[in-house]
């Protein structure tokens, strides 16, 4: 650097901001140091690479959701046995608090971070690239990127698929977000095929503890022909569902076949049917994906899509009261 400074008639830190391609040169020292550079062969040097830290980052939606607790707690174990620790943050499904939470890991100099992202915008997606380390998106996929997650649409099939093998005609959705959901989608449109309307009132997606009770009220108390079966986007969302279903069968309520997502601790417990992700393959998929990149210098942006499963189980028929249900098969 010194040669080029001398070459161009320009000081060692002039020669530096043109390297840097800062802007507080002039337009006649940075062509002299460009003319000085060329003349000279002058080569750059390589960046040193920052002293890894051993610390990764996990940035998730809701910690409240027992889905994302086990997903943690599978990084977790797999950092400790690499000899790492993890930092956890939890963005409470607020964008402009995830984005906080990313430039604290700047400030912590992170290795790397497992990122469940709270949005899948194109300009939210795209600052993820400038992050000085690689970032790793679970439960989700998106093409060019490090992404592993589950086929959600397949999910949604195979809870239609279950309803109509079981000869239900009066099914219903309960969701935690709208109706764009991919879960949503796979499930409605399954239906569709099968001639099997999914009616705008049996359909409720997002909602609240109120307009859950009313839905229930509506589509099975006073209903003449009830609904018969339920698919809820997450299994939060089937637990309060069944947690009513309790309510109205002290009432002689008939209960409904029920079906959540994420086959969590409260699917197992409360004993209702779920969509089963591959909770531990996306943890440590995700895992080796991020140990690579370091290894590599590179992060390969590359998509892998994970096939969920449909776990039966029969509980929510609270109380086992004796019917004879009209049920209309589609041969």
């Amino acid at each position: 650097m010194r040669e080029v400074a001398k070459r161009a008639g320009v000081s060692i830190a002039t020669v530096s901001r043109v390297l840097n391609s800062s802007e507080r040169v002039s337009s006649d020292a940075k062509q002299a140091v460009e003319l000085a550079i060329q003349e000279l062969n002058y080569q750059k040097p390589t960046a040193k690479r920052k002293k890894a830290t051993k610390l990764f980052a996990v940035v998730v939606r809701n910690m409240s959701n027992p889905f994302f607790a086990q997903l943690i707690d599978v990084l977790e174990q797999e950092a400790y046995k690499h000899g790492r620790s993890i930092l956890l943050f939890n963005s409470r499904n607020n964008l402009q608090l995830e984005k906080t939470f990313l430039s604290e890991c700047v400030n912590h100099k992170v290795d790397g971070v497992f990122l469940i992202p709270r949005s899948l915008k194109q300009e939210h997606l795209s600052e993820l690239g400038k992050l000085p380390f690689p970032v790793v998106l679970l439960t989700t996929t998106i093409a060019g990127m490090a992404s592993i997650g589950t086929n959600h649409k397949h999910g949604g099939e195979q809870a239609a698929e279950h309803f109509i093998k079981c000869g239900y005609r009066r099914v219903g959705f309960i969701g935690a977000s709208d109706t764009v959901s991919e879960r949503f989608i796979g499930f409605r449109d399954r239906l569709v095929q099968k001639g099997i309307e999914l009616a705008e009132e049996r359909i409720l997606a997002p909602y609240t503890l109120k307009q859950l009770q009313s839905y229930m009220q509506a589509n099975l108390v006073e209903a003449s022909n009830p609904i018969e079966a339920v698919f809820c986007s997450d299994d939060i969302a089937a637990g309060h569902v069944y947690n009513e279903l309790k309510v109205l069968d002290s009432r002689d309520t008939l209960a409904i076949d029920l079906v959540g997502f994420d086959d969590t601790v409260i699917a197992q417990s409360l004993g209702f049917s779920s969509i089963q992700q591959p909770i531990k393959q996306i943890a440590l998929l995700g895992f080796d994906t991020m140990i690579a990149a370091l290894n590599a210098g590179q992060l390969e942006q590359a998509p892998t899509l994970l096939e969920p499963s449909l776990v039966v189980r029969h509980a929510p028929k609270i109380g086992q009261v004796e019917r004879t249900p009209e049920i209309l098969r589609n041969e």
